[in-house]
């Protein structure tokens, strides 16, 4: 036995625990988001808001985040994205409690703010955590740590709270809803706590400050067509994510149905981050992959235009592989790509900022639209992932002409 088969073995021990530890926080981080995404427009409509009211509540704190989300994500490149998740996840949670206790439409428009740009700024920062800790197994020679075997742990913490979401609504109905979620916010505040104690390299290089956002204009241009195309995929979510469980539950569903739709849609992005961790974890299928994100979401909001039943809704949740699933690997992956080592977070910031912009303005769409056209609202969503696709045909175009290392 060689004398650095001891090296070996502690750089592949070591190996292992940042990718448990990853993993670990990826899992509890978000476990609110699988009960707010589905169930927040609900206690809202408890509350006495109107379609409009509703709308307006979810997409304009989208618009704060365009603002908000950069400024964290170089907070997080400057002193640790451990200490910027932490303060993230504590506001989620005195928020909530805020929303508890309070009453008013300017409470409750406030709340929403607060809560959309942490929670809205938190998956960018994970983002950049993980792909830190990618670079630096590569740079140490310890085994590669694929994206998307860390990124499944979100999605699958998310499903557990979607699969327990019906019994959750049955015992904590309608206004208490916000309970449920403040109950769940505890562990991602502990999962931030513990990335922060952990995991927490507030200086990774010298001169964080400084720098550029990609290394030339050339790759600086690809990453704004990147951004541009998985804003405009993601955005085309909004009719959904904003009154999708309405419209099931005025259709007939039942809440174990809904449920089950959402869950459905989390377990197939799941299947696609395996997927993608084993076949596509380099930039190179990036490209591809936000073709295939465009092409499931023009499929999938589409066939929901027609108002479908209960069956047909759970298998076109499916298709969340691709609208949702292989649109972030393909982004995530390119952009870390192209990302200069300091300004990783920055990179991940400009991303949820745009994706937060284009989901604000389809959310308000969304209200308008469905307030005079019903379900035949997702059909504009259906143009917004065209365009995208098309814009992810342009990037691929640029993107042949350069040579790329991760």
């Amino acid at each position: 036995m060689s004398l650095a088969d001891p090296r070996q073995r502690k750089a592949e021990a070591s190996g292992d625990h940042e990718a448990r530890d990853l993993s670990i926080f990826a899992g509890l981080l978000f476990l609110p988001l699988g009960l707010h995404l589905p169930y927040f427009p609900v206690w809202l409509a408890a509350r006495g808001l109107t379609a409009e009211e509703i709308a307006a509540a979810i997409a304009t704190p989208l618009i704060a985040r365009v603002i908000a989300t950069p400024l964290i994500a170089a907070f997080a490149d400057k002193r640790g994205v451990g200490l910027a998740v932490t303060a993230c996840a504590l506001t989620v949670f005195a928020t909530y409690c805020a929303l508890r206790f309070g009453s008013g439409f300017a409470l409750i428009f406030a709340g929403a703010v607060l809560v959309s740009v942490a929670m809205g700024s938190m998956p960018a920062l994970a983002d950049a955590l993980t792909l830190s800790e990618i670079r630096r197994a590569e740079t140490d020679g310890r085994p590669p740590i694929a994206y998307g075997h860390i990124r499944v742990w979100t999605s699958i913490g998310v499903l557990a709270t979607m699969l327990a979401s019906a019994a959750i609504v049955e015992a904590l109905p309608g206004e208490q809803i916000i309970v449920a979620l403040i109950l769940l916010s505890l562990p991602s505040v502990g999962a931030a706590l513990f990335a922060a104690i952990r995991m927490n390299r507030a200086h990774l290089y010298a001169g964080a400050t400084a720098g550029r956002l990609t290394a030339d204009s050339a790759r600086l241009r690809l990453a704004l067509l990147t951004i541009a195309a998985a804003a405009l995929i993601q955005a085309s979510h909004a009719e959904v994510y904003a009154f999708g469980t309405i419209q099931w539950r005025a259709a007939g569903l039942s809440p174990g149905a809904i449920g089950a739709a959402w869950a459905v849609g989390v377990g197939a992005e799941i299947l696609i981050f395996l997927l993608a961790a084993r076949h596509f974890r380099s930039e190179r299928s990036a490209v591809p992959l936000l073709l295939l994100g465009a092409a499931g979401a023009a499929l999938r909001w589409t066939a929901m235009s027609f108002a479908p039943g209960a069956e047909a809704v759970i298998a076109l949740q499916t298709l969340h592989a691709f609208s949702f699933g292989a649109t972030t690997c393909g982004s995530v992956l390119l952009l870390g790509a192209l990302a200069s080592p300091t300004h990783r977070a920055r990179m991940q910031g400009w991303l949820a900022a745009a994706g937060a912009l284009s989901l604000a303005a389809a959310t308000y769409g969304s209200g308008w639209l469905t307030a005079r056209f019903g379900d035949e609202a997702y059909l504009a969503m259906a143009a917004l992932a065209v365009t995208g696709g098309a814009i992810a045909l342009a990037a691929g175009w640029l993107k042949r002409g350069l040579q790329i290392t991760g």
